[in-house]
C-alpha cells in the first residue's frame, strides 16, 4: 500500500489546514491515496482542529474512503477512497469551526459525482481565518458556476465564535468544468454587500453599512447593501461587500466601531478593485484546484502563500503546470496563473 501512496507534507510553506482539504478533496476525485505528515506543525495548535475532521468525515461519507489518524490533534492522516457514492447527509462540526471550509473541500467533487447531493453543514458561518458564508454565496460560488460548477447554497442560521450554531444547506450537482479565460475585472460599478447583526441591535448594522455607502459613493461606485437581523445561538456582527469577481468583509469585534469595520472592508475592496484583475487574493488560491482540471488562464491581484501552497498540492494529483507572470495591461497590475 504504502508504495501507492502519495505522501504530502503537511508543514509546507503556509503549513496550513488548506494542505489537509485539497489533498482529502483530490484524493476522492483522483481515486488516489493519500498521507500527509506534519499536520499543520508550525502551528500553535498543531494537528487536525475540528474543521479538518468535519472536511475529512464529509468526503469520507461520498466515497467510502478508509482513513487512519482522523482526530483532533491528529499530526498524521492517511485517506484511502473508493468510488465517489454520492449521498445525502448532515454534518455537525461540534464548534464554530469554518463552514465555508467544508464546502470548499466539497466543491471539486461535483467533477467526479453522477448524481447530486445534499448536506445540512453545522458550525460557524462567520469566523476569523475563513471566508464568510456570504463570500463564498455571492463571489466563490458565482465564479465557479460561470465555468461549469453547479451547487446551491442556503443560509439557514449564522453561526459565530466560540459557539457557533449555523446551519447551511448545501447542493453539489454533476458538473463538467469549462476552460478559464478571467483575467482582467469587469469594471463594473455596482457594489454589492450586506451588512448583518445577530443577537444585537440593528442600528449597528445600519451604521456599517450607512459608513460603506458614504466611501463607496466617494469613489464615484453604486452600493446595494442590504441590511440582515437574526436571533441565535451565537452573538455578532459583519460587513461583506461584493463587485463582480472580487469580495472583501470584516467581521465586528468587541470595542470596535460599526463604523471601523465598514471601513476595513471598503478599504480592502477598494485596493482589490484597483489592481484591475478579475479575481482578489483570497479567491487566487481557491480557483486552483478547478484551474488544475479546466486549464486556461486567470488573473490575481496577489500571489499568496496560500496560493503557492494550493498549487503545489495539485500538482501531486494532476499531471499539470502552473505558470505565474506579471501582468501590466490596460492600467491593470497583478499576475496571471496559466495552466500549461
Amino acid at each position: 500500500m504504502s508504495e501507492d501512496l502519495i505522501v504530502i507534507d503537511g508543514s509546507y510553506l503556509e503549513g496550513g489546514g488548506q494542505i489537509v482539504r485539497t489533498s482529502v478533496s483530490l484524493s476522492a476525485l483522483t481515486q488516489k491515496p493519500v498521507k500527509i505528515i506534519n499536520i499543520r506543525k508550525k502551528r500553535k495548535n498543531k494537528g487536525l482542529s475540528h474543521q479538518h475532521v468535519a472536511s475529512v468525515k464529509a468526503v469520507k461519507k461520498l466515497c467510502n474512503a478508509e482513513v487512519y489518524g482522523l482526530y483532533v490533534g491528529s499530526e498524521e492522516l492517511i485517506f484511502i477512497p473508493s468510488k465517489l457514492a454520492p449521498k445525502d447527509f448532515e454534518i455537525n462540526i461540534g464548534t464554530a469551526g469554518s463552514i465555508s471550509l467544508v464546502i470548499q473541500t466539497l466543491l471539486p467533487l461535483s467533477l467526479g459525482i453522477d448524481k447530486k447531493f445534499t448536506v445540512k453543514i453545522k458550525g460557524g458561518t462567520d469566523v476569523k481565518k475563513s471566508p464568510p458564508i456570504d463570500y463564498v454565496k455571492n463571489v466563490t460560488l458565482k465564479i465557479l458556476e460561470n465555468f461549469g460548477i453547479l451547487t446551491e447554497l442556503k443560509v439557514l442560521k449564522r453561526g459565530f465564535y466560540p459557539e457557533g450554531g449555523g446551519e447551511v444547506i448545501f447542493t453539489v450537482k454533476p458538473s463538467k468544468i469549462k476552460k478559464f479565460n478571467l483575467i482582467e475585472h469587469t469594471k463594473s460599478d455596482l457594489v454589492e454587500g450586506i451588512s448583518y447583526v445577530q443577537n444585537l441591535d440593528v442600528n449597528i448594522a445600519r451604521r456599517m453599512r450607512k459608513k460603506a455607502v458614504e466611501l463607496l459613493n466617494k469613489e464615484k461606485l453604486n452600493p446595494n447593501i442590504k441590511i440582515e437581523t437574526s436571533r441565535g445561538l451565537s452573538t455578532g456582527a459583519g460587513i461583506v461587500l461584493w463587485n463582480d469577481t472580487i469580495g472583501s468583509s470584516c467581521l465586528g469585534e468587541k470595542g470596535l466601531r460599526a463604523e471601523i469595520v465598514a471601513e476595513r472592508s471598503v478599504k480592502d475592496l477598494l485596493n482589490e478593485r484597483k489592481t484591475g484583475m478579475a479575481l482578489d487574493k483570497y479567491m487566487g488560491d481557491q480557483i486552483i484546484p478547478f484551474l488544475g482540471f479546466g486549464r486556461g488562464i486567470v488573473g490575481v491581484s496577489e500571489i499568496t502563500n496560500h496560493t503557492k501552497t494550493n498549487i503545489w498540492v495539485v500538482k501531486h494529483f494532476l499531471d499539470v503546470d502552473f505558470e505565474i507572470r506579471e501582468y501590466k495591461e490596460n492600467s491593470c497590475s497583478g499576475y496571471t496563473i496559466e495552466v500549461i
